[in-house]
């Protein structure tokens, strides 16, 4: 139908002859390259050629009888018919004869646009129309593609960063992106048509014009073609650095120039100060005390700085290339290569990221304690590390004089102080008899001062344990109100010396803290005493405990002249009073507020005040909360001549049923309500034996049991399973549970479980206890046997040489230890105590000096001279007997 006569896309139809009909059609619809299909005047398809079927997507036979409009999306589809009638009535056509755009419809329901162009005709004496069709999808998809690009290439140059500008041959402008008007900050308005040059300055101004014909002269190019860096010139005068790169291009025909420009002042700045930057750390590097050395990934030293060779007495050019090994003794030196190709296999640093001491080697092989602190760099993409390097030889020399002078300062006045107080502590208490009235004043007189001068000992002490970082803390759950009122209740006597009156306003029934117990009355006792000192004779010291958010406040208010404000800054710093005639009259070392806000802060609190000049003032000190949800179950010590079962039992009730079981039976008990509250527990303190239900919230309980066996602290805890399951665990553990002493169901047999636990303690007594005492002073020896009494056989030897005899030939229950002795140092009798059946004697140490908590297993407890009373080194001596015999094999 491609050559179809134009006439027939008039209204008038051709005619062609029954005769002719056939063959000319046939010839149509093979001929053209379009698709052609013919209708009838109802709409109804009478042809569909192979090209209309390769558009369409259907075969002829199953369109053909079928209406046109099943090839017409909505809304074609739904007005066609109503248009063909209106055709066929009036003779009004819209589109027949009109070559026009429309939207067809394939098989599989796609829609596409396409050209079509109907005609009306007869066909064997019939009236019909056809349609030629042709699919115009590419040619749209190259339209949008190119109005796409279009749109790209004008969203590009509008919203590029770098000016464009384009000129023609003899240098006037033609563009001026948006860029390019920022960046000159003149509009396109200002520019366009004008030279180039005016965004140029002298001398490039007045050469521009001579270059340009040049090059169109000569073609010899100076600029065009590569980038380079120039100047510009703003519209109000300035200059400022650029980048500018220009190329040729042809547009119909004509030379056009394009330039590309880019400022870059602010990386000219950014380089400049990198340079500075560089120079100053290269001037701090030459002259920095501290050694700094890099190293590449294979350890191989690559810069190593001025004092660098000081510490190590190398020259850079010595060691530089060289493994960085050179400047470590062994095992270091040996172990150095396998450890960064560990690391830099796996990633697993032992000590990059972190600082420590370590030991250096110098270039004339003696060696030396440094601090190191390693760090990975990335310089370009390779790897390296940079080392800094401390020699804290001299340092290290003074902590050692200092630890040395404060050891024999500790030694040498807590020990007389201790058989001071202990004497005194012993004669009032009646031991040598009942004192007249008048002579009890008297040693509580002695009694009190030496307490005070105790605590300015142990102030002293204490400041330097707060800056090596060696304050010792034994963190317990406790009942902050409990705590507050035996602080209350231990420094009434000191209020009635200063006529002052300790008055608790505000009070809770359960404040759960995490702390320890001495340290947080080392606090309070500092608040307190200082509130007695500074109030008028008469007056009331305020105490309260309330809760505020997620922590607990304590406040101590007095009513006395205030903190002047020129001490406001310094109330909290090192041996601090404010210097007044009335206030220094106060006695004190001006370190006990110091150290108390040390310890409210390791214990996670803060320490306040608020004060006003004779109004008087208020210390206040907040610590977290310890939710009930973490807490353990907890009851205060009673008689240490009772043994202590610990009851692990979720169940409120049935806890409580068998606390009162076992006190009556004549047992002290605490409850633990789940697993880790037991571990925690036992962690805590000693128990001659526990309780336990196997059914608890957080822990199967014979995950429980199995894992307290597997620790030799616990493995012989004797142990009664009280449960509603008893038996199935009993099943369940086998051969496992020959350590359990009974299984008990609930409902409770009271006289089972009395039987029980009695039986379980008193098989690990065995007779009166042995206990050798190596202490140098006789007085502290004299003081301790009158603590102990007949509880025990005591011995008592002075020196390590005896001591040694004595632990080749005997067994005890319990060492006490003094770490200074005339002939060493205690600690070298550890490696000796060993007890019966191959069991380690537990040791009390009890000295002048500090212990950290790090020393051996051994060791029960550490218990220093002067601070610990009669009564809590004969508990501690109970309580470390009681558990060292528990835990031997019987």
């Amino acid at each position: 139908m491609g050559k179809t006569d134009t006439s027939s896309r008039n209204a008038t139809p051709a005619t062609i002859t029954s005769n002719d009909c056939e063959a000319q059609l046939q010839a149509v619809l093979g001929a053209t390259a379009y698709g052609i299909v013919i209708i009838n005047e109802k709409g109804v398809i009478n042809t569909f050629n192979s090209v209309a079927e390769q558009i369409f997507g259907y075969l002829a036979s199953e369109v053909i009888g079928q209406n046109v409009k099943v090839l017409m999306p909505e809304p074609y589809h739904s007005e066609h018919d109503g248009y063909l009638d209106s055709y066929m009535a009036s003779g009004e056509a819209r589109i027949i004869g009109i070559d026009r755009e429309v939207v067809g419809r394939r098989s599989n329901g796609t829609t596409f646009p396409m050209g079509l162009v109907v005609s009306e005709t007869v066909i064997c004496d019939k009236r019909m129309f056809v349609g030629i069709v042709r699919n115009i999808t590419e040619g749209k998809d190259i339209e949008q593609e190119i109005r796409d690009r279009e749109a790209r290439t004008r969203a590009i140059v509008e919203t590029v960063v770098d000016g464009i500008i384009t000129i023609d041959q003899k240098g006037i402008i033609e563009t001026f992106n948006p860029a390019a008007e920022k960046i000159f900050g003149y509009p396109v308005s200002e520019v366009a048509g004008k030279n180039i040059k005016v965004l140029m300055p002298e001398p490039y101004h007045s050469e521009h014009d001579g270059y340009l014909d040049s090059y169109m002269t000569t073609g010899e190019a100076k600029v065009i073609g590569i980038g380079r860096e120039v100047v510009g010139r703003r519209r109000d005068g300035t200059t400022f650095p650029m980048e500018l790169a220009v190329n040729e291009m042809a547009v119909g025909g004509k030379r056009m120039f394009t330039g590309i420009v880019r400022d870059i002042t602010e990386r000219k700045d950014i380089e400049q100060q990198i340079k500075d930057r560089e120079a100053r750390t290269r001037a701090i590097v030459e002259t920095v005390v501290d050694g700094i050395i890099t190293i590449n990934k294979n350890g191989l030293i690559e810069t190593f700085n001025p004092a660098a060779e000081k510490i190590f007495g190398y020259q850079v050019s010595e060691v530089a290339g060289k493994n960085i090994k050179i400047l470590m003794p062994e095992p270091y030196h040996s172990e150095h290569d396998g450890y960064l190709d560990s690391y830099m296999t796996t990633g697993e640093a032992k000590i990059i990221g972190t600082g420590r001491e370590v030991v250096g080697r110098r270039r004339d092989g003696t060696t030396f304690p440094m601090e190191l602190a390693v760090s990975e760099m990335a310089v370009g993409d390779k790897r390296m590390f940079t080392g800094i390097v401390r020699d804290i030889t001299d340092r290290k020399q003074a902590d050692k004089m200092k630890r040395e002078f404060v050891s024999t300062v500790s030694h040498e006045l807590r020990t007389p102080l201790t058989s001071i107080k202990g004497s005194l502590g012993l004669i009032r208490s009646g031991v040598t008899g009942k004192l007249p009235e008048e002579m009890t004043k008297m040693f509580d007189i002695a009694y009190n001062n030496s307490d005070r001068l105790v605590r300015l000992i142990n102030d002293i002490l204490d400041i330097e344990k707060i800056e090596a970082g060696k304050m010792d803390f034994q963190m317990v759950p406790m009942d902050l109100g409990k705590l507050l009122l035996g602080a209350i209740e231990a420094n009434h006597a000191y209020g009635e010396e200063h006529e002052v009156c300790f008055v608790q306003t505000e009070r809770l029934g359960d404040a759960m803290i995490y702390g320890d117990h001495d340290r947080l009355i080392q606090v309070l006792n500092n608040l307190l005493s200082n509130a007695a000192k500074f109030s008028p004779a008469g007056a009331n010291v305020e105490v309260s405990l309330n809760a505020q958010d997620d922590s607990f406040r304590v406040a101590v208010t007095d009513y006395g002249v205030g903190i002047p404000d020129e001490f406001l800054s310094r109330v909290f710093s090192k041996f601090s009073q404010a210097d007044s005639s009335d206030t220094r009259s106060k006695g004190g070392t001006g370190l006990g507020l110091s150290i108390a806000k040390a310890i409210v802060e390791r214990h996670g609190g803060s320490l306040h005040f608020n004060t006003e000049v004779n109004k008087g003032t208020t210390f206040y000190f907040f610590l977290p909360q310890y939710h009930q949800q973490d807490m353990p179950s907890f009851v205060a010590e009673e008689s240490t001549n009772r043994y202590r079962v610990l009851i692990c039992e979720d169940e409120e009730d049935t806890a409580t049923l068998l606390q009162k079981m076992l006190e009556k039976a004549g047992f002290t008990a605490d409850i633990a309500r789940t697993a880790k509250a037991a571990e925690e527990m036992l962690g805590q303190r000693n128990y001659d034996a526990m309780t336990l239900d196997l059914v608890l919230p957080d822990k199967n309980g014979i995950l429980l049991f199995k894992a307290l066996r597997k620790n030799p602290k616990y493995e012989d805890l004797p142990i009664v399973v009280v449960s509603a399951i008893a038996k199935e665990g009993q099943r369940e553990l086998n051969g496992d549970a020959i350590d359990v002493v009974d299984w008990i169901e609930k409902p409770i047999d009271q006289d089972r479980l009395s039987r029980s636990l009695i039986k379980a303690v008193n098989s690990s007594s065995n007779g009166k206890p042995r206990i050798l005492h190596i202490e140098d002073d006789q007085d502290i020896l004299d003081v301790v046997q009158n603590v102990i009494g007949d509880l025990a056989e005591v011995e008592t030897v002075k020196t390590l040489k005896e001591s040694r005899s004595l632990l080749q030939k005997k067994s005890y229950d319990l060492v006490i230890l003094d770490l200074i002795l005339p002939d060493g140092e205690g600690e070298e009798v550890l490696s000796l105590l060993k007890g019966e059946h191959g069991k380690l004697t537990p040791v009390i140490v009890f000295s002048a000096k500090d212990i950290s908590d790090q020393l051996p297993e051994i060791i029960q407890s550490a218990l220093v001279k002067s601070c610990t009373t009669n009564e809590l080194l004969l508990e501690t001596i109970i309580s470390t007997i009681k558990t060292g015999r528990r835990y031997k094999k019987t």
